[in-house]
């Protein structure tokens, strides 16, 4: 089974920006943190549709820990990684 990940870092870049990686690999900027998980959200529920494709949303929290969220986003997924 082939797996996604998508990552938001809590803290902006030095001009503000928010980046989305995707497995390692930066593709997307987003002025807002919100926007970025926004769009990694959306993202992982269209390839996620895919048959034999797991996606995960990778958030850093406040307390520098990293979270993995299915494309559902409502709570984290344990024991994955």
């Amino acid at each position: 089974m082939a797996m996604v990940i998508y990552d938001i870092s809590f803290h902006p870049d030095v001009a503000g920006l928010w980046h989305v990686q995707v497995n390692g690999v930066p593709t997307e900027n987003f002025e807002t943190r919100i926007a970025a998980i926004a769009y990694a959200v959306q993202q992982s529920k269209l390839i996620g549709a895919q048959q034999g494709v797991q996606v995960l949303v990778s958030v850093e929290g406040a307390d520098g820990i990293w979270r993995e969220f299915e494309s559902n986003a409502k709570r984290p997924v344990s024991g994955l990684l």
